[in-house]
Order: C-alpha cells, then sequence, then structure tokens
C-alpha cells in the first residue's frame, strides 16, 4: 500500500491504495476501450499539470508512446511555465505533440474585449470574483491564502458572470480543438478529470470536462498524487499546485475551492462512509462542522448541475 508521506490522514481505509494494481487497471481500461471503440489511439492534453501529465504516462504504457498524442493549447492569459511544461512532458515521453495557440478563437470570439489582459492577470480581481460566486461557501482557506497583492484594477466593476463566459470559452474551444484532432485521427479523447474536483462540478462538461473515457475520476486528487509518483511522473510536476490556469494570475484550486485537498478528501470520504454524522466527520478531517456542511452543499448543486440538460417526460 502506497502512502501519503509526513501526512495524517482522516480516513486512510478509504484513501490509502494499491498503486500498482491501480496502474494495471487503468492501462488494461485504456487498452480495452480504444479496441472497443475501434479507435486507431488517444488524444491527451497536455496542461503541465499533476492529471494530465498522470493521463500521458499511463496511456503511454497502455498503447505505446505512436499511439499517443498530445495537445497543449495556451491562450493570451496561460502561464508560460505550464506550456513549457506539458511541451517538455511530451519531448520526455516520445509521444507525437503539437502546440495550438487558441488565442485567435477567443479574439475572433470577443472574449478578449470582455476581459482585458490587465484584468485577467490581476490577483485581486480574481480573489474578488472567486469570493462572489464560490465552490463552497462555508472556506477554511481564504482566497489570499497564498497570494496577497495589490489591487491595479478596479475590480468592484466586474461581472461574475462575464468570468465564467470567457473561462468557459477557453474550455469549449480547446474541446472543440481536441475532438476536431481526434476524429481526424480516429483517436479517442482522454479525460483528465479527478473525482475531488468532479464532484464539486469544478468541471464544464461541455469543456474540460468533456472526453470518451475517463481514466481518473474515480480516484482522488490525493491518490492520483500517489499513483504519479508510483509511475514516475516528475517530481516539480507531482509537487505544481494545480490550477486552472484560464487566467493569467489565476489562483490555486485550493483556494478556489476553500480547502486543502486532503481535508477536502477527507471530508468526501467521510461523507460517502455510512452512519457518520457531519461532527464525527469535522474531527476526523480536521475542520468545523459548517465546512462538511457547506461540501454536502457543494455536491448537491455540483449533481443538478450535471443531471443537466432538463427534458420534457417522454410520450
Amino acid at each position: 500500500m502506497t502512502k501519503v508521506e509526513n501526512e495524517k490522514l482522516g480516513f486512510p481505509e478509504y484513501l490509502e491504495f494499491d498503486a500498482e494494481k491501480t496502474r494495471k487497471e487503468i492501462v488494461e481500461f485504456v487498452r480495452n476501450n480504444v479496441k472497443k471503440f475501434g479507435k486507431d489511439g488517444v488524444m491527451v492534453g497536455l496542461s503541465g499539470g499533476l492529471d494530465s501529465s498522470t493521463v500521458a504516462y499511463l496511456c503511454v504504457e497502455a498503447l505505446g508512446k505512436d499511439k499517443v498524442y498530445g495537445l497543449i493549447l495556451p491562450d493570451r492569459d496561460t502561464n508560460p511555465q505550464n506550456t513549457d511544461d506539458g511541451m517538455n512532458l511530451a519531448k520526455s515521453l516520445g509521444i507525437p505533440h503539437e502546440k495550438i495557440v487558441i488565442s485567435p478563437f477567443l479574439e475572433e470570439l470577443g472574449a478578449y474585449n470582455i476581459i482585458s489582459q490587465e484584468k485577467a492577470s490581476d490577483r485581486t480581481v480574481l480573489e474578488q470574483i472567486a469570493a462572489r460566486n464560490p465552490i463552497i461557501t462555508e472556506r477554511e482557506l481564504p482566497s489570499t491564502e497564498h497570494f496577497s497583492p495589490t489591487a491595479t484594477v478596479g475590480a468592484s466593476s466586474l461581472s461574475v458572470k462575464d468570468f465564467l463566459a470567457v473561462g468557459g470559452a477557453k474550455t469549449h474551444v480547446r474541446m472543440t480543438v481536441f475532438y476536431f484532432h481526434a476524429t481526424l485521427k480516429n483517436y479517442l479523447v482522454v479525460g483528465t478529470d479527478d473525482r475531488s474536483e468532479l464532484s464539486l462540478g469544478v468541471y464544464d462538461r461541455y469543456g474540460d470536462g468533456a472526453c470518451d473515457i475517463s481514466i481518473l475520476s474515480h480516484l482522488y486528487k490525493t491518490q492520483i498524487k500517489q499513483l504519479a509518483k508510483h509511475i514516475g511522473v516528475p517530481d516539480h510536476i507531482v509537487n505544481k499546485t494545480s490550477s486552472a490556469d484560464l487566467f493569467g494570475m489565476s489562483m490555486p484550486n485550493e483556494s478556489l475551492i476553500g480547502l486543502s485537498y486532503l481535508k477536502l478528501d477527507d471530508i468526501l470520504c467521510g461523507i460517502r462512509k455510512s452512519g457518520l454524522n457531519d461532527e464525527d466527520i469535522a474531527s476526523m478531517a480536521g475542520v468545523k462542522p459548517s465546512i462538511v456542511q457547506s461540501v454536502r452543499k457543494g455536491l448537491k448543486d455540483a449533481a443538478f448541475v450535471a443531471s443537466l440538460p432538463v427534458s420534457l417526460p417522454l410520450l
């Protein structure tokens, strides 16, 4: 069994797992589904982050480097380091890959007219937007947990819907590009979603959540970190702070969610463990009961969105 080093887990019986067994299961799952759907390989989006890098490693093991195609799709606001990490990972794995800058698509759409580069690069602006549109309402981590800059833009005039529209446009454009190239190559699109973020609806079902097969969505973020270490993903990627990287000063996902992944995963495991009340879960996870209640609400909100579209009953 693998363990998270130097970290105490509230629900070790749920978060500890056999990384080698999981590796084998995922590799077999990829092989079987490529064959089942009659595809010639898989398409992977490489963001330079933990989840996408882990997916790329597993797919290469499953199919060989020649049947895994990596796409790196930065735009005006993407952190250049993440782009470099994605490119370098593709080169180190030896997989065919391509970088396509999607800025022209977004510019033609008018996205950059809505949010200027100055606003997209201002940390305080993003913090205020996150505070107005929280993933969970009761937070343990303030949005300024990692950064506390001086505002350079009048954030009070910003609209949450503007940021949601532009952020959504970026993920939708990326997915359009993925499926365009995947169809040309007769490849499956492999998702890079994880159970922790998927549970709270962090992914857009028509954007970064769209895929043909999902190979990490049964694993919590803390488990993926263990798996990544086990299969040899570079340490600097394993230890990198997770971020959606939609804007120039994009906050870490933990700050957007309001909890560390370790505590979030503990709470999610506790909620799924029958017989435990919120006080028990809070005690095990080391948080206030109100935070457990907030996560429950986040789960309910995410489940509603996942149930869309709403339709009339069948005749």
